[in-house]
């Protein structure tokens, strides 16, 4: 049976529990959300600085190509055809020189270079080759309002340098005079390893890093070389920088978790990318769950502590309660309960105590009212009966039948009177074994001549339970049911009856078995239910319920049937020598 106090445990506990879970829960949601908001903010603020360290590169590489367009010098050469710039010679050498020295002030430049729209190519550092359809790709690119592009990172080779890393800027060489004439095109090669030196220190937690990409979606410098030449400008990983001026998202890259942040130039040409993975960022919030964790395991103990000693504040006069109204369905009607509060539990207990007292009055008037009934009844009854003139007339017919030769007429007048003597047994409700057995049998004898066929009966009972004392009647209302209700349909095979009385452990068992017609399980429960329409099972109850007034509820009568096999009746009784000690149990 469930506890009402364990009930109380469990329910508050879920619901504690739940309210902790979910404050716990909500509380790591809102410290994660906290810790990438304040990681973004601060990758935002770092790459606004390394574009601040850009615009100085940038800026400078802007100034040289401004020097280069307002060199008188070069706009001359420009306007050259190639038999002019033959006949130039020496002095775009020295212009060459003058160049050169320009670059290497600057670390980050790796040549400047000039093609005229007339055939001028004049580069500041010598090259393996001259990629014509490189400038041919970006040549119509190139904005007419004087601003310039960047293109994406590629290999170039350079004799003192070997094979770079490069990024070019391209820009309109024009005539300062006549502004919409073009003279040509400048191209200013950077060196990506040292742009990227600008802010490859700078780290992002433990592992975070920052990498540089055009508006295009290029990559133009990342501390990972194997990462350059990349388009991800479609890339469902980092498609979402490229649309607007600044933000952050969460995107897994390469089976990772990471936080996403992103900056745009002013300028619009370069996007600043910061990437953090998720478990750096989470390693705060992780603190604070387990934190939360062991808060939450210990407001649960605490909980339980607290709900244990309430629930069983509440429940002990409940349970109080419960064990007395047990000590009431077993009969006891003197208990009391003492409950001494003014909430509903204590109205409960005294609408027991009223109830208890109320219920022992009805019972007190019924019982007694039922024994003066029956008393009457048997006085009424042995008022008609007369047993000595009764058994004289039986008498007196017995001898009549001898001396008209009829002795199975006598046989079953003697049986009568010996059937009715034992059972007056001189109004003693009282009687023994061997008495009960020979009052069975004179039953049988008066049975046997309602048959063509005499059934099979057998009666076996222990001899040396004989001088037990036990209430009479209980054998032969089992043998009639039998009789008429269990074999007398019989048709396909012959009826047979076994009765038996054995000692066992606590009493006596007498068992009635037959080999009829049986019923099921419905029709047993009507039985001690008292639901019967006929005579079929009121014999039954009548013994059960007689054998439970005088020896108690663990005494009586169990029916144990197959339909279409036959019957079982158990009868357990105590164990009593003598009529010493044998009262009702009432």
């Amino acid at each position: 049976m469930k506890s009402l106090k364990y009930e109380l445990i469990l329910y508050f506990t879920i619901i504690i529990a739940g309210i902790l879970l979910m404050v716990g829960g909500i509380s790591y949601y809102w410290t994660k959300k906290a810790v990438e908001l304040r990681m973004s903010e601060s990758t935002v603020e770092t790459l606004k600085q390394i574009d601040k360290n850009m615009e100085l590169v940038f800026g400078g590489i802007q100034d040289i190509s401004l020097f280069v367009i307002s060199n008188q010098d070069i706009r001359k050469y420009a306007k050259m055809n190639k038999e002019e710039l033959q006949m130039a010679g020496d002095s775009l050498l020295n212009l060459s020189e003058a160049f050169a020295n320009l670059t290497n002030s600057k670390s980050y430049v790796l040549s400047i270079n000039v093609y005229g729209d007339k055939g001028l190519q004049f580069e500041s550092a010598g090259v393996s080759w001259v990629n014509g359809n490189l400038i041919q790709e970006y040549e119509n690119k190139i904005p007419s309002d004087g601003s310039y592009i960047l293109t994406p990172t590629y290999k170039r080779t350079y004799q003192m340098l070997g094979e770079c890393y490069v990024i070019s800027m391209y820009r309109q060489l024009k005539d300062i005079n006549n502004l919409s004439q073009r003279l040509g095109i400048i191209r200013i090669d950077v060196n990506e390893r040292e742009i990227n030196r600008v802010y490859r220190d700078i780290k992002l937690g433990n592992s975070g890093y920052v990498f540089i990409a055009n508006k295009d979606g290029y990559i133009l410098s990342h501390s990972d070389t194997g990462k350059l030449f990349k388009h991800i400008g479609n890339d469902p990983a980092f498609a979402a920088s490229f649309s607007g001026k600044q933000g952050y998202y969460r995107k897994n890259i390469e089976g990772k978790d990471v936080l996403v942040t992103y900056y745009t130039s002013s300028d619009q040409n370069l996007v600043y990318i910061g990437v953090v993975p998720f478990d750096e960022l989470t390693r705060e919030a992780e603190i604070s769950r387990r934190m939360m964790i062991v808060v939450i395991l210990v407001g649960l103990i605490l909980a339980f502590i607290i709900v244990s000693i309430a629930s069983m504040k509440i429940t002990e006069p409940i349970n109080k309660l419960s064990r007395l109204m047990q000590k009431v369905e077993e009969g006891n009607m003197d208990v009391l309960v003492n409950i001494n509060r003014k909430d509903e539990i204590g109205t409960l207990g005294r609408s027991f105590n009223s109830m208890t007292r109320k219920l022992k009055t009805l019972i007190e008037e019924v019982y007694v009212n039922k024994l003066s009934r029956k008393e009457a009844e048997l006085k009424a009854l042995q008022a008609h009966i007369n047993p000595h003139f009764l058994y004289n007339t039986l008498d007196v017919i017995y001898w009549s039948s001898r001396l008209e030769n009829a002795p199975k007429t006598g046989e079953i007048v003697s049986a009568l009177a010996k059937l009715f003597k034992l059972g007056l047994n001189k109004g003693n409700e009282i009687t023994t074994v061997e008495k009960e057995v020979e009052h069975l049998k004179s039953y049988l004898v008066i049975q046997k001549v309602r048959y063509d066929e005499e059934p099979d009966i057998v009666i076996d009972v222990d001899p040396a339970l004989y001088g037990c004392s036990i209430i009479k009647l209980i054998l032969q209302p089992l043998v009639e049911n039998a009789l008429i209700h269990g074999i007398a349909d019989l048709r396909e095979r012959k009826g047979k009856i076994r009765i038996t009385g054995r000692e066992y452990t606590g009493g006596i068992l007498f068992e009635v078995t037959d080999n009829g017609v049986g019923m099921d399980e419905t029709r047993i429960k009507e039985i001690f239910d008292g639901l019967v329409e006929d005579k079929k099972g009121y014999g039954v109850k009548n013994v059960d319920e007689r054998i439970k007034l005088y020896f108690g509820e663990q005494y009586g009568v169990s029916i144990y049937s197959v339909k279409g096999e036959g019957t079982r009746v158990e009868v357990r009784v105590p164990k009593v020598m003598g009529k010493a000690g044998l009262t009702t149990n009432d």
